[in-house]
């Protein structure tokens, strides 16, 4: 069975791909991330990457966005 990704996903699985990333936020990237798991991830890197694309998606402002995430990892942090 297929499964479908949204633009975001996709997005979200690009990011991180990326080894530098991968190596500091101590994960793995499967390839099949999509924006839900991640934002339910414990890891903070894999979170924080997937509230900044989905704020950018509901179309919070870019202050919104980085107040959530910046709070979000001062207190994860």
């Amino acid at each position: 069975m297929a499964t479908h990704f949204s633009n975001g996903d996709k997005i979200l699985q690009a990011v991180l791909a990326d080894t530098k990333l991968s190596e500091l936020g101590e994960y793995t990237p499967t390839g099949i991330e999509t924006i839900s798991d991640a934002l339910d991830s414990e890891n903070a890197i894999i979170r924080a990457v997937a509230m900044i694309i989905d704020g950018n998606e509901n179309r919070y402002t870019q202050k919104e966005i980085y107040n959530q995430v910046s709070n979000y990892l001062i207190q994860k942090l």
